[in-house]
């Protein structure tokens, strides 16, 4: 996930050091006795906490909700901003891979200026708005995507959209209203990608919940 800090999974090491395998998962739902968030991941800790509340030693207080998409929602809604809110590093992760990495890769083969010479590295920061990066590197990507208009887009839009999901004082109409309007503009773009993105974002709701 694209979180708030430079965590990382340690798979396979957690098999040798008995859990934390799965770091970033943590940092991104830290309340959360269960680390696994994919069908394919193992999380030796739940599987240890399993047995022990199987026996009565332990009790599980809290696990990440799981995220659901509705087809063919026209608007977001509330269950969309809670969604949101609860997901926003799987959020910010999904917009990476469905529209930042597909853009990055459209880009290059119409020989995108500069894009074919940037380093996996400063890639891979267009993720997270580069801030890990130094000022240096920060200025080359930055030179990069204002030479290719849709890059530069996107990443406008990654880092609206950023701001939402931190929620920055909004109440939750107020961040409804915002998420609309932040929807209906990425669908006016007429660049594919940002907008099956937005048509996909409205469909977010928590698993079990019912609008």
């Amino acid at each position: 996930f694209e979180s708030a800090d430079t965590s990382t999974n340690l798979s396979p090491w957690g098999l040798i050091i008995g859990g934390e395998e799965l770091h970033n998962n943590h940092h991104a739902f830290p309340s959360s006795a269960k680390f696994a968030l994919r069908k394919f991941e193992f999380d030796i800790g739940w599987a240890l906490i399993r047995v022990f509340q199987t026996v009565g030693l332990a009790k599980v207080l809290r696990v990440a909700p799981t995220l659901d998409v509705r087809p063919n929602v026209q608007l977001p809604d509330a269950d969309t901003v809670k969604a949101v809110l609860a997901h926003r590093f799987h959020v910010m992760s999904d917009y990476f891979r469905g529209v930042i990495a597909p853009t990055l890769r459209d880009e290059a083969a119409n020989a995108g200026i500069g894009i074919k010479a940037l380093p996996r590295k400063l890639r891979r920061a267009l993720g997270n708005g580069g801030r890990w990066l130094d000022a240096s590197s920060r200025e080359r990507l930055s030179a990069v995507t204002e030479k290719n208009p849709r890059l530069r887009t996107v990443c406008e839009f990654r880092a609206r959209l950023a701001a939402l999901t931190e929620r920055n004082g909004r109440n939750a109409e107020a961040l409804l209203e915002a998420l609309k309007e932040w929807c209906h503009e990425a669908e006016a773009t007429g660049i594919r990608t940002l907008a099956e993105f937005a048509a996909r974002l409205k469909g977010y709701r928590l698993a079990g919940e019912h609008a």
